[in-house]
């Protein structure tokens, strides 16, 4: 099946830039296309959240001890939604990450 087919490069591309890996490897592939998304959406929404909490950060300065601690329970949260879209891709599952797995951008 598809998804047995492509499988390393599905893993892969929850990791951060590297989610264009599917679209390379297997450029009709139906489960590359969903992982490729899915690990986009991820890191676009990982980068935007670091990126808010450090504007905050030197914007409420008084305050960045608090924006550093969101910061790390962001990347926790991200880190978290890496691993269960990897445990997903390695079953061959076609499951939408929770919170941002809804968002399509590559179709």
């Amino acid at each position: 099946s598809d998804d047995e087919e492509n499988k390393i490069v599905c893993i892969l591309a929850y990791l951060g830039i590297l989610f264009f890996l599917p679209l390379a490897a297997a450029p009709e592939s139906q489960a590359g296309r969903f992982h490729a998304n899915q690990g986009l959406v991820l890191f676009l929404v990982s980068v935007a959240g670091h990126i808010l909490f450090t504007i905050l950060s030197w914007v409420l300065w008084f305050m960045s001890w608090v924006f550093a601690f969101l910061s790390a329970v962001w990347g926790i949260a991200i880190f978290c939604l890496m691993i269960l879209g990897m445990l997903n891709a390695a079953q061959g599952e076609r499951k939408p990450l929770p919170f941002i797995g809804s968002i399509r951008i590559i179709k």
